[in-house]
């Protein structure tokens, strides 16, 4: 009788030992697909933030007509491929295929030298950029006509154009929030409260939109913080306003996945006066060594 308990406890001992052997060897390679998989859908994706293009005061914000040439050349020569951020939208939100190497040129404020200078280049190497405008500005300058190269800012003609021709998305860089002042930028102010920024960003916002959509017929999908100023509030107020991506002026390299939260709060890469795009993606991928997916 002993002996009988005895084989059917060291069977059951083997049994349990091989059941337990079996469980460890499937979650391990069930995780290593799961980690295989997730980093199939994760992509680099560097967004180059770009200001004035002109060929004066050239500086952080400003770079020549040559330079900005200079960067589609060398982009074009390493198969990187533009994309707008509602590319990027697509691909997160309907899985909709993007191309190698994608890569987004965002130009913010508006300025009418990104018709002058940056409109043609495109048209001349089919390359794409991202343009956010500030709505009041551009109603200003549509009434006046200034196309002073150094501060006059594009009419909704000029950007009727552009987006007509398929190689400018246009985003919202607020209505008139776009000063220093009262208000840093659309950051939240001291003291003030929700209910009162809320009113502040939905009204700014709402008004930019009637806007652009009377103009030029277009929604937008994506807001670009002036002057980068925005906190946890503003990011969860756009999103109740339908905003899928935001643009902050965060340094480095994006990484994105099929998660819609990797869309909001995306860092760009400033491009300045003689530095050259391609050290300048350099420095931004080595961020990536310190980002977690």
């Amino acid at each position: 009788m002993f002996l009988f308990n005895h084989k059917n406890r060291v069977k059951n001992i083997i049994i349990i030992m091989v059941f337990a052997l079996l469980t460890i060897s499937i979650t391990k390679n069930i995780s290593q697909i799961y980690e295989v998989t997730s980093r199939k859908h994760v992509i680099n994706v560097p967004i180059i933030m770009y200001h004035h293009v002109r060929n004066t005061q050239l500086g952080k914000d400003c770079i020549s007509p040559y330079e900005f040439e200079s960067d589609l050349k060398y982009l074009s020569q390493n198969n990187y491929n533009t994309i707008t951020i509602s590319d990027l939208i697509n691909y997160v939100y309907d899985d909709i295929t993007l191309p190698d190497n994608p890569i987004i040129l965002s130009f913010d404020d508006g300025y009418f030298n990104t018709y002058r200078y940056v409109f043609p280049l495109l048209q001349e190497y089919h390359m794409k950029i991202v343009l956010s405008i500030v709505g009041k500005v551009v109603d200003d300058f549509s009434r006046v006509h200034d196309e002073n190269i150094t501060y006059a800012h594009v009419s909704w003609n000029q950007i009727n154009e552009m987006v007509q021709s398929g190689l400018v998305e246009i985003q919202n860089h607020s209505y008139n929030l776009h000063k220093i002042g009262n208000r840093y930028g659309c950051g939240q102010k001291n003291n003030e409260s929700l209910v009162n920024y809320e009113k502040a960003i939905n009204d700014d916002v709402t008004t930019f939109q009637t806007h652009l959509e009377q103009m030029t017929g277009i929604t937008v999908n994506t807001f670009t913080y002036p002057y980068g100023k925005y906190n946890n509030n503003t990011e969860q107020i756009l999103k109740n306003l339908g905003y899928k991506a935001t643009m902050s002026c965060q340094f480095g390299v994006n990484l994105i996945s099929k998660n819609p939260e990797k869309l909001y709060g995306l860092k760009r890469i400033c491009r300045a006066h003689n530095h050259s795009i391609c050290s300048l993606i350099r420095e931004g991928m080595e961020t990536l060594k310190y980002s977690k997916e």
